[in-house]
């Protein structure tokens, strides 16, 4: 069995061409600490999903976002579009490509993966709207917050599919309230 280490070695070369796009993705919501979060989360989900690709896990949560470079709106399928024709251009065999394309290009809001691998995707890429990475990068500029607002009260029994991504949901929610409890008031002295 691969370690993720070994995943992300054997990959290096698309691992670093996601990177390398997500360094010019202009949208801090979504940025390469985004995506380096998705990736943590992925992991984490692995750790309990046993049934699951991890090789396919793995390069999706990296190239989840890089259709951002192009829009926001249908990014999901023009990111696993970028995959497939990345993975071509490195001569990777079609049925990994194939996998890869089904785990990605359904992970909106409104959109259901037809796979495992997907709903992984999907899971993970949803905790990080709790994650305290990315509640820091965007208060610090500014951003704001209203849409994420609107589904936090839904999201963990809407939203998520796995009952681990329940529980690092769960997690990771209370974790934000306590930086932001901790904000609000060290804002007050």
């Amino acid at each position: 069995m691969n370690t993720f280490q070994q995943i992300e070695q054997k990959h290096r070369i698309l691992i670093d061409k996601a990177i390398e796009i997500m360094k010019n993705v202009q949208d801090i919501k979504h940025s390469l600490s985004h995506v380096e979060s998705v990736v943590t989360y992925t992991k984490e989900i692995l750790e309990k999903v046993e049934k699951a690709d991890k090789e396919v896990c793995i390069i999706s949560a990296y190239w989840h976002d890089v259709g951002r470079i192009e829009k926001a709106e249908g990014h999901a399928k023009v990111s696993a579009k970028m995959l497939q024709e990345e993975m071509r251009k490195l001569g990777y065999e079609e049925e990994l490509i194939q996998k890869c394309y089904l785990a990605i290009y359904k992970h909106g809001w409104r959109e259901e993966p037809e796979t495992l691998e997907g709903i992984i995707i999907r899971d993970a890429d949803k905790i990080d709207f709790v994650g305290i990475g990315r509640w820091k990068e965007c208060i610090q500029e500014n951003c704001k917050f209203s849409k994420i607002l609107e589904l936090l009260p839904t999201m963990r029994k809407n939203l998520l599919k796995l009952d681990c991504s329940k529980e690092i949901f769960d997690r990771e929610i209370a974790n934000l309230v306590v930086y932001l409890h901790n904000k609000v008031f060290k804002a007050d002295e």
